[in-house]
């Protein structure tokens, strides 16, 4: 028991703890009523306003501010990350500190060297501005030719720049010259020079940055790269395709491929001899590095490289040995699609030796129809993209370009027709419908030059990159019953296949065999037959001949209709070239109700690429705006070579939206001829122009092209003089 004097004590430190309480919790509730007292503090929390950019619109070249305002509203300091994204491409990262409740700006600059629209996303803020072509130089000086060695440097090595002036007027002129590297000028040059002087200008800085630094000589420009010390970049690329596989010291990788490697090394690459893509069979052909490699054929091929200064290894692969590659954006990337007016376009022709010892010619055909699914073609800031790059050493004429959009029932494929290089074939570039399913003929054969007979139905039942085998400089015989189609009031197949051709100097030497042969021709061209009544087979009219098959695998249509005098529907397809078939359908469906829209470029642009070591020769078309040029089939040509690029932007602005249930593809009309190297018989210059009116390439001395008409677009366009005597 507690003793009554210790209970009393007891009881008084009770009430004074318990009035110490009390109090202390009046304290906190009156000074919390009053704001005498903080809740909790909150951790660092960031809001973003105030994205500016300046300017919205600019030179390529130009620099671009962009400025974001970054606030903490939480109590407690903390770190955040403003990332810089530049049309979904992350450009740069800034770190900034922040106290509670205070705000900085934080400021980037880019720098785009390529005309159009960007968007900039900087958190949950976007904005845009737009980069168009600098301003003309008001001088008669002109700049051009600007070359920045060495590409890869370290950090406080010497660069050099080198650009041509040439004064093209008719009296002495001065033009300021400024270089600006990275956004800072680094140096101003006033030259002088009398008419018609050319002189090469040089100039030197340092590398001062890590990263791409861009170079800007007033409206050229161009780029290097500050690499780590020690390290250079080791890139591995195909072409005239990327994807495909191969390994680097052991380890798998695709095309295209760059990596930060030490110098002084040696590494060794292997690229399959056989790769098959989108439907096609490509075949190794060589390394263009500046050496050359084991070509293994269908084995795996390897090439090995010291490393010491930036490197690059391109494994070339065949299956396209001519024409302009396009390339089409997808929503993504650009993605190669074909090669255009492939085969169709190929300008000398060789038909045959006249009795004088003479050569004949034949009329080449330049117009291609691409078919580019939805999956293919996807708009970007209001255009669809494409592009046209010419890998191989050729001379292309690109007259005219258009997208063709066709909105049609979904039960439905739509496919257009294929080129040829002899006949007048009715109806090319009609939009054909067919069905989803075609049959399959009922039966399949290839009978080979010496008589050899194969089953193919399962090579071409399914279109899977398995095709049929095919011959060069000799006739292979397809030969298909398509079954009894007597009760069928339309008939047409759909064609899927590649041709591999051999090089113009092969060709040529084949050509040349046929000296003494008057009228033989050496590349005769791809004929149909079918069954007469008394079961004889005859040819079909020329105007309804079987077409040229493309180096890429493109599905087309031949329309039969018509075509079989009995109720045998049995066809004989004889194929020159080496002519591979992937699929053959047989569609019987009527043709049903297309939506038909067509757009030409709202603007197009040729530049160059890559480099070109090409001996092509003439007046090839300026750089810059061609958007002119490509609007209409009027003998006005893009005229380039290899290296060169022609951009093009298709403006979405007037196509009327999809109609309820229906389907939308796309097509890419291009009226396109081009010239090989290697032909005996035809030089490899821009002149002699091609024109639609022409008989034959090259023309009789009694044609020409019609120069007096179009004095003005050679004068303006075609100015880009090219190792000419």
């Amino acid at each position: 028991m507690i003793p009554k004097f210790r209970r009393t004590k007891l009881k008084t430190i009770l009430l004074i703890d318990i009035l110490i309480v009390a109090i202390a919790a009046g304290t906190y509730i009156y000074l919390q009523n009053t704001g005498g007292l903080a809740s909790a503090p909150k951790l660092a929390e960031f809001t973003l306003s105030d994205l500016t950019i300046s300017p919205l619109e600019a030179d390529v070249g130009e620099p671009i501010s962009i400025s974001v305002n970054v606030t903490n509203i939480g109590d407690l300091e903390g770190n955040y990350s403003a990332t810089l994204t530049i049309n979904d491409v992350e450009k740069e990262t800034k770190m900034i500190l922040l106290q509670g409740g205070s705000y900085a700006i934080v400021d980037f600059t880019d720098t785009e060297n390529t005309e159009g629209n960007y968007t900039v996303k900087v958190g949950n803020l976007t904005g845009t501005f737009r980069i168009k072509a600098a301003p003309p130089e008001i001088s008669s000086i002109s700049l051009s030719n600007l070359i920045i060695r060495p590409y890869e440097v370290w950090l406080g090595d010497q660069v050099n720049a080198t650009v041509t002036a040439k004064n093209i007027g008719a009296a002495t002129d001065t033009l300021t010259v400024k270089v600006v590297v990275n956004g800072t000028l680094t140096e101003t040059r006033k030259i002088e020079l009398a008419a018609g002087e050319t002189t090469t200008l040089n100039f030197a800085f340092n590398a001062t940055n890590e990263g791409v630094q861009y170079v800007k000589i007033n409206s050229l420009f161009a780029a290097f790269t500050v690499v780590p010390r020690g390290m250079h970049t080791l890139f591995v690329v195909s072409t005239p395709l990327s994807g495909i596989p191969f390994t680097l010291e052991g380890v798998e990788h695709k095309t295209p491929y760059s990596e930060l490697l030490p110098v002084g090394k040696a590494y060794t690459v292997k690229f399959p001899g056989t790769f098959e893509l989108q439907n096609a069979l490509f075949l190794f052909a060589h390394w263009e590095d500046g050496t050359w490699g084991q070509v293994g054929g269908s084995a795996d091929s390897y090439h090995t490289v010291t490393l010491n200064d930036r490197t690059t290894i391109v494994a070339t692969y065949k299956n396209t040995r001519c024409c302009p590659s396009l390339y089409v954006w997808n929503g993504t990337n650009y993605r190669y699609r074909t090669e255009i007016s492939a085969g169709t376009g190929y300008l000398g022709i060789f038909n045959y030796f006249r009795a004088d010892g003479s050569l004949a010619f034949l009329y080449s055909y330049p117009w291609d129809y691409v078919k580019l699914d939805r999956t293919q073609i996807q708009p970007r800031n209001g255009y669809y993209d494409l592009t046209l790059n010419q890998v191989w050493d050729e001379i292309f004429y690109v007259d005219s370009a258009k997208l063709v959009i066709v909105d049609h029932s979904p039960g439905v494929d739509v496919f257009s027709t294929s080129g040829t290089y002899l006949y007048n074939l009715v109806n090319q570039g009609v939009i054909y419908t067919v069905s989803k399913q075609p049959s399959t003929p009922t039966s399949a054969f290839i009978i080979y030059p010496n008589g050899t007979r194969e089953d193919v139905l399962s090579q071409i039942s399914t279109l899977d990159s398995i095709c049929t085998s095919g011959t060069e400089f000799r006739y292979d015989t397809l030969e298909l019953n398509l079954g009894d189609l007597s009760k069928a009031k339309s008939i047409k197949l759909v064609v899927a296949g590649i041709t591999i051709y051999s090089s113009g100097q092969v060709q040529g030497e084949w050509a040349g065999q046929f000296w003494n042969q008057p009228g033989v021709q050496p590349f005769p061209p791809p004929y149909m037959e079918v069954k007469a009544a008394n079961g004889s087979w005859v040819r079909v009219p020329d105007n309804r001949q079987f077409p040229l098959v493309d180096v890429t695998s493109e599905s087309f249509v031949v329309d039969l209709t018509g075509l079989f005098p009995t109720n045998d529907y049995s066809v004989r397809i004889h194929s020159f070239f080496d002519s591979r078939f992937d699929y053959i359908g047989v569609d019987t469906t009527p043709q049903q109700y297309v939506k038909i829209q067509q757009i030409t470029p709202s603007y197009a642009s040729l530049s160059q690429f890559r480099q070109t070591s090409s001996n092509s020769s003439g007046y090839f078309t300026r750089y810059g705006d061609v958007t002119a040029l490509l609007q209409a089939a009027d003998d006005e040509y893009v005229i380039g070579r290899q290296g060169d690029c022609i951009s093009l932007q298709f403006s979405t602005d007037t196509l009327l939206p999809v109609p309820a249930g229906m389907e939308r593809d796309y097509f890419f009309f291009v009226s396109c001829w081009f010239k090989v190297d290697g032909l005996p018989y035809l030089a490899f210059k821009v002149d002699p122009l091609p024109f639609h009116g022409m008989s034959a390439f090259p023309y009789p001395d009694t044609e020409s092209y019609p120069f007096s008409s179009h004095w003005n677009y050679l004068a303006t366009y075609n100015t880009r003089k090219i190792n000419v005597p």
